[in-house]
């Protein structure tokens, strides 16, 4: 006979989290991702367009958003009105990924990397925020140009990977609260999957011309 399946009210109290765990775990954590896709698909459908979006990964959990919604405030008085609708609306796509909760989680590592590899694959963001823990992935990943994608600041060797300190650019210089041990890159030209559209070639020169003005003094 079938060992008997016990309903949640069944389970004694101080077993109930362990039961939850065992039996809804993995679903809990499948229908969380499954919401959230529908509420970046949601989103992307009803809301203006951004005219720079921006692709932050790191092994930080930072939950709080001030830090990224005063850099988009003041990139509004930089001259990144890139579809001439004479606003600027940049956004930070946040992504937290962390290596270690590989062998600790692997259901949130396998969750945080189903969710970074959609956000790469959408190859909406040439810019790249990273902190210590995920640089290393990026790079593994071929996913950092070097400056010679930025032939105009002849002062850098041109095989020298992009990793720009983060309170080094300009809508970052003046947020004290903003977290130490993050850097900006570029993603590689070849894999913003441009093929023959001018609409995904403009938007990677946009991300360029952007990241060119925030290292301006």
């Amino acid at each position: 006979m079938a060992d008997h399946m016990y309903k949640p009210w069944e389970v004694p109290k101080g077993e109930r989290w362990e039961y939850f765990l065992d039996y809804y775990k993995k679903p809990c954590i499948f229908i969380a991702c499954c919401l959230l896709a529908l509420f970046s698909i949601l989103k992307s459908v009803f809301a203006p367009a951004p005219d720079l979006i921006i692709l932050a990964a790191a092994s930080t959990n930072y939950t709080d958003e001030t830090v990224w919604t005063m850099a988009t405030d003041a990139m509004k008085d930089m001259p990144f009105d890139f579809n001439g609708d004479d606003d600027v609306l940049a956004e930070v796509n946040y992504v937290y990924f962390d290596m270690d909760t590989q062998t600790q989680d692997p259901e949130v590592f396998m969750a945080s990397q189903t969710r970074l590899s959609a956000s790469i694959a959408t190859a909406e963001s040439a810019l790249q925020i990273v902190d210590a823990g995920t640089i290393g992935y990026f790079e593994e990943q071929g996913l950092m140009a070097c400056y010679n994608e930025l032939p105009t600041l002849t002062e850098h060797d041109s095989d020298e990977l992009i990793k720009i300190p983060l309170h080094e650019l300009k809508p970052f210089r003046d947020i004290d609260e903003l977290p130490d041990g993050l850097f900006m890159t570029l993603r590689p030209k070849e894999l913003m999957q441009l093929g023959n559209s001018k609409k995904k070639l403009a938007n990677y020169e946009n991300q360029v011309a952007a990241l060119l003005a925030m290292m301006e003094e």
